[in-house]
């Protein structure tokens, strides 16, 4: 719950929410104390199997339900035509059966989630001006997050002369160097990256959580013009478009745990020559439930 003084700003599409009035243009003022289900969490799901000779349940595993998201508020705008455009702006998001990407920053951080129409959008004229609104909003991923990261790591192979960027002194026949970064999901839910092989792997390559650690192993061909994409939260690989997880033999999908700090192992399967010069680039994000 957040209170009237709270500053923040939500975007979808071309709508923009605001917790303080901004001029004298016509704008949605957003009432702090009524945003629901962006920092309250979402319910739990489970099937309960009671214990027929004994108190209580069976332990069953459970998962996470969709999030609902309502901002309410005042839309102010000139006169009554401006109104009339801000009432007819908000009634037609998302009206295409589409998903958009909700942005919501506070003082405290920037976070997304994907959304689309839940409900019907309440529009109460006020004056001629002004008028009281409520929208809802679905998000099928209870999941909120933060801004995409990108790191690399891997290796990379040059054969002779110069290798950009230049540093000095200047090293015109560089050797085979590892590439290591630290990957941090500063949320509070495990987060699973995307790692995109870039690089001439003509047999293959691994990737793991770190040296004796969780596996996934890709037996097919990937090069610089055709990357592999290994998606850990779908326990997929894909090139070009085509699905290629049959070519997957180790298959021990991991993520990032929530405040934990990992460094991945990308190690190509064609050893040391030229086949195995490349890299592979991590994409993740930030996650909370």
């Amino acid at each position: 719950m957040y209170l009237k003084n709270d500053r923040i700003v939500a975007t979808i599409k071309d709508i923009t929410f605001r917790s303080f009035k901004m001029g004298t243009e016509g704008q949605f003022v957003l009432d702090p104390t009524a945003l629901t289900g962006w920092d309250d969490g979402t319910n739990v799901r489970r099937d309960a199997t009671v214990r027929p000779v004994s108190s209580g349940d069976y332990t069953e595993p459970y998962t996470f339900s969709a999030r609902l998201i309502a901002f309410s508020g005042t839309a102010i705008a000139p006169d009554r035509k401006g109104l009339q455009v801000l009432r007819d702006k908000l009634a037609g998001v998302l009206t295409q059966n589409e998903y958009a990407e909700l942005k919501v920053e506070t003082s405290a951080s920037t976070r997304y989630a994907t959304v689309g129409l839940e409900g019907k959008v309440e529009w109460v004229q006020q004056l001629d001006n002004v008028a009281s609104f409520r929208v809802e909003f679905y998000a099928p991923d209870p999941h909120l997050y933060g801004s995409e990261k990108r790191h690399q790591v891997g290796r990379y192979l040059v054969s002779g002369g110069l290798r950009y960027r230049l540093s000095y002194p200047l090293n015109y026949f560089p050797s085979e160097e590892a590439i290591t970064r630290t990957t941090t999901n500063n949320g509070n839910a495990i987060a699973y990256p995307v790692f995109v092989a870039i690089g001439d792997f003509y047999s293959g390559f691994s990737i793991m959580t770190g040296f004796g650690g969780k596996k996934v192993t890709y037996t097919g061909i990937a090069t610089k013009q055709s990357p592999v994409y290994i998606d850990m939260a779908r326990g997929t690989a894909t090139q070009g478009g085509v699905d290629k997880t049959a070519l997957v033999t180790s298959r021990e999908w991991f993520g990032i745990p929530p405040n934990t700090t990992m460094t991945p192992v990308f190690a190509p399967l064609s050893g040391n020559d030229e086949a195995g010069a490349g890299w592979c680039d991590i994409i993740y994000r930030d996650t909370w439930i």
